[in-house]
């Protein structure tokens, strides 16, 4: 009888461990392991051609441990010792083959967690072995010209974190290193010719013939990104053995090949689809788990207590409970599971809490502003902020709070019925001015408020107000250009939700067009986690906090005692 190596040891008891619920495991991971109990009992059946090789198995798997070394933090220069569960999906992927020609069984893998799991040291020892160690089936020496691709959307993102991450490792593995060299961006090793550089969908591409690609982060990748896709899909048909996967985050309603390869990976793994070829890989809540019980984190995070502390995600917990977009963040990032892109960004509870009446502002720190003129028969909105220093942090870094009002005008002849509510109310206490001239009117109130409060600086979208800039920034003021897209809201909404979890916002409580538009607001997160107002989706009107936004950046931005140009925007 052949003596079970250590890797196969481990895998035996992480099955036995998923499988009697010593383990908390999602019902993907629990068809992964019932998948391969029934692979291994299958083997030597007629209608199953291919065969687990233990060896092979556990030399890729003893080939982390022996040769790799972590890179960052306490664990750098120490030996990738794998997890169990790491373990398992390696012995997986590596070790099935095909009767036939002894070459790898799985050409496809989607192997997927939440984050702050070591996808990217996955990633990078998987890219590792794939361009120096790889096996050729019928050589039985090194691949020849392994060719391994890191792909994403743009080609700075993968360069920035799992080359990055390769590199590190590369220099604190020393086998690795003395086999290769790194130039331009480029890991090349001698003694067979492979390689690993990365490509990206923003830049152009030839002649691929790859050995390994995987694939960074597949909820970013978007419809335009198909025909890279499917290039990435097809260019390795020459090869004896390719293998194609993908490391990534639960997308969102945006995510569209995410989906379509989630949803083929779930399939395969309960045997809603058969492809002997594809490995699945999934930890995930569970349709009927609540993120926020702590007892099922692990299902999305089998790396909990060991690449991070359990700590880390009670305080995102923290926050994610008084916060709409912060719980749709969580759910999404540390749950693993699909969320809607759009979300409601405050609730009516939050606001009101917060609201009173606005102290003495000749006391503020700064005091700035926003105008958003929203679009033709809309209201149009200036958004007044100011600053105040209310404590210091650990570092000496100031601590401030904010309050902040509005005033809104809309056309006369506007295509909405003012003898209605709220408009009708706000019509009469003179909060909605209607007027003529919307962009006039407001003009003037703004360079009166500017004088009275001695605001100094402006931002607007210079998509449909370029004119107003103009003249603003000829009656004195420091006028700043902030289009409307995620890279410039981001920030101050972050900073907005903070403010009002800790009680540091205090809106106008008189202020009722600010706070219907506040609860009105939704928003979209694009695929690097950031997001943005989102008037697509908003249930009405968010103009008036739309420009309050703008004034928050600009006071997020200001110096305390400002001299000469204030703002980087």
């Amino acid at each position: 009888m052949t003596r079970k190596t250590e890797a196969e040891k481990i895998v035996n008891k992480y099955v036995r461990d998923v499988l009697r619920d010593r383990i908390p495991t999602c019902v993907s991971v629990r068809a992964a392991v019932n998948r391969y109990i029934r692979d291994c009992e299958r083997q030597g059946t007629p209608d199953f051609p291919y065969y687990l090789s233990e060896n092979v198995a556990s030399a890729c798997c003893d080939f982390f441990p022996d040769v790799l070394r972590h890179s960052i933090g306490a664990m750098a220069g120490k030996p990738f010792v794998l997890e169990p569960w790491q373990v398992f999906g390696i012995w997986n992927i590596f070790g099935w083959k095909r009767t036939e020609d002894n070459s790898r069984r799985f050409r496809r893998f989607f192997w997927s967690m939440a984050r702050k799991n070591g996808k990217s040291c996955m990633g990078s020892g998987f890219a590792i072995l794939g361009g120096m160690a790889d096996i050729n089936p019928v050589t039985r020496a090194p691949e020849a010209v392994a060719e391994v691709l890191l792909c994403a959307t743009k080609i700075e993102q993968v360069r920035k974190v799992m080359y990055a991450e390769i590199e590190r490792m590369r220099l604190q593995s020393k086998h690795v290193e003395q086999l290769s060299t790194a130039i331009n961006k480029q890991i090349s090793f001698a003694h067979n010719g492979g390689s690993i550089r990365c490509i990206g969908s923003d830049k152009p591409f030839s002649g691929l013939n790859p050995h390994m690609i995987l694939m960074d982060e597949k909820h970013e990748w978007r419809e335009h990104h198909r025909k890279f896709y499917d290039t990435m899909m097809t260019g390795s048909g020459s090869r004896k053995q390719p293998l194609i996967g993908d490391f990534t985050t639960a997308g969102d309603d945006t995510s569209l090949l995410w989906q379509e390869d989630y949803d083929y990976a779930t399939g395969v793994a309960r045997g809603d689809f058969e492809d002997e070829t594809y490995f699945s890989y999934i930890f995930e809540l569970d349709e009927a788990d609540d993120p926020l019980d702590e007892a099922t984190w692990i299902k999305a995070n089998p790396n909990l207590g060991v690449s991070f502390p359990v700590q880390y995600l009670r305080e995102e917990l923290a926050q994610a409970k008084t916060s709409p977009v912060a719980l749709n963040r969580f759910t999404r990032f540390h749950c693993n599971r699909k969320v809607s892109s759009f979300e409601r960004f405050i609730l009516p509870d939050d606001w009101d809490t917060n609201a009173d009446e606005l102290s003495d502002w000749t006391n503020a720190d700064a005091i700035t502003a926003g105008i958003d003129l929203g679009g033709r028969d809309d209201l149009a909105s200036i958004g007044i902020v100011a600053r105040f220093p209310m404590d210091e942090d650990d570092e000496g870094k100031t601590i401030w709070r904010y309050e902040g009002f509005s005033r809104s005008f809309i056309v006369e002849g506007t295509h909405r019925d003012l003898t209605k509510q709220p408009w009708a109310g706000w019509v009469a206490n003179k909060q909605l001015k209607v007027t003529r001239y919307v962009v006039a009117a407001l003009r003037d109130e703004f360079l009166v408020l500017a004088d009275q409060l001695g605001i100094r600086a402006v931002a607007y979208d210079p998509y449909n107000a370029a004119q107003l800039g103009d003249e603003l920034e000829q009656a004195g003021l420091e006028v700043l250009k902030m289009p409307q897209n995620h890279f410039h809201f981001n920030e101050p909404m972050e900073e907005l939700t903070a403010a009002i979890r800790e009680q540091r916002f205090r809106p106008d409580k008189t202020d009722s067009i600010l706070r219907w538009c506040a609860l009105n607001m939704m928003t979209t997160t694009n695929a690097q986690g950031k997001m943005m107002p989102d008037k697509r989706n908003s249930s009405e009107k968010i103009d008036a906090a739309v420009a309050l936004l703008m004034g928050l950046r600009l006071s997020m931005l200001a110096p305390s005692r400002p001299t000469g140009s204030l703002f980087i925007c």
